[in-house]
């Protein structure tokens, strides 16, 4: 019994030795924004797998030759009424000939990737969508929208040589 009462003081001050002392007052600014909701994109749009099509090396006798279009078709569900209109971003390795182009991309790891020739991105109304660059505004409107563009390969070098042309791409969605 003793050794408890002599303990107790102990135990008493110590919680003196660790209260918090206030050494200032310091001022915090919370920003943010509350955004109206935005559209989904389809699930069929998010992953799509688009064939350009079987092309000779010969048809691509010039730098700047293009084979025929092939649509890339992005369905938006479900949009806002506040939402008027989106830029699109599409992005990926750029063709080392030609900034503007999306580079092919050994896909297959065999090594038999064709060279001298870019994937170009279009909107419909033939204008080119600069890789990595925000497009500019589609307008939108309210529940389901769909926004239309082209591919087509694009000779960068001559002579254009044979082999897999496959190329990896991504998109980006922001409304406005």
């Amino acid at each position: 019994m003793k050794m408890y009462w002599l303990c107790l003081p102990f135990f008493l001050l110590s919680g003196v030795s660790l209260a918090d002392t206030q050494i200032g007052t310091w001022n915090m600014t919370i920003n943010g924004t509350v955004l109206p909701s935005s559209c989904d994109i389809d699930s069929s749009s998010q992953t799509q797998s688009i064939n350009l099509g079987t092309f000779s090396a010969n048809t691509f006798s010039s730098t700047g030759d293009v084979s025929p279009d092939v649509p890339l078709d992005i369905k938006l569900t479900g949009c806002g009424d506040s939402i008027v209109g989106a830029t699109l971003t599409f992005s990926g390795h750029a063709d080392s000939g030609n900034s503007n182009l999306l580079a092919l991309s050994d896909t297959t790891g065999t090594g038999m990737l064709a060279s001298g020739v870019g994937v170009e991105i279009k909107d419909s109304d033939g204008t080119t969508i600069p890789l990595n660059t925000a497009s500019k505004q589609y307008p939108l409107s309210a529940g389901d929208n769909t926004l239309n563009f082209l591919l087509h390969y694009k000779a960068t070098t001559i002579p254009v040589t044979a082999g897999y042309a496959t190329a990896v791409m991504y998109f980006d969605v922001d409304y406005q």
